[in-house]
């Protein structure tokens, strides 16, 4: 499959939204969206205290999957508790480093500092109606 068609298929596709039934790793691997990286980032803030409300704090700045890596790999240098500090004060830094990877295509999410989880997920293409 191209990059561009890959790229096409992800924008097309919805993100999967967490609810209150779901148990501690179905919402880590929703959130992971299958990156690896991802997974063992969330499974290590999950086992924090206070880890799920910074979890669905990511959730709620549309940052997942290859977003989450993105933020503690490259903005964070894998510091957790740099990473949990941006996550709790909805960084802007760390969401311009996770959108201009997306500007190179590396995911298709517009990563934002508040609002996502209520139903306002953005793609990096979308305008933003007034």
């Amino acid at each position: 499959m191209s990059q561009n068609r890959l790229h096409l298929q992800m924008v097309m596709e919805k993100r999967k939204e967490i609810s209150l039934d779901m148990t501690k790793m179905d919402i880590i691997l929703v959130m992971a969206e299958g990156n690896p990286g991802a997974i063992g980032t969330l499974a290590d803030l999950m086992g924090q205290p206070g880890g799920l409300m910074e979890i669905l704090a990511l959730d709620d700045m549309n940052i997942r999957g290859t977003q989450v890596w993105i933020a503690y790999n490259d903005h964070c240098k894998k510091n957790m508790g740099f990473f949990r500090e941006c996550i709790i004060h909805r960084n802007q830094g760390m969401i311009d480093v996770v959108n201009n990877e997306g500007q190179l295509g590396n995911h298709s999410w517009k990563a934002v500092q508040y609002g996502a989880s209520m139903g306002n997920r953005q793609t990096l293409t979308e305008k933003v109606s007034a």
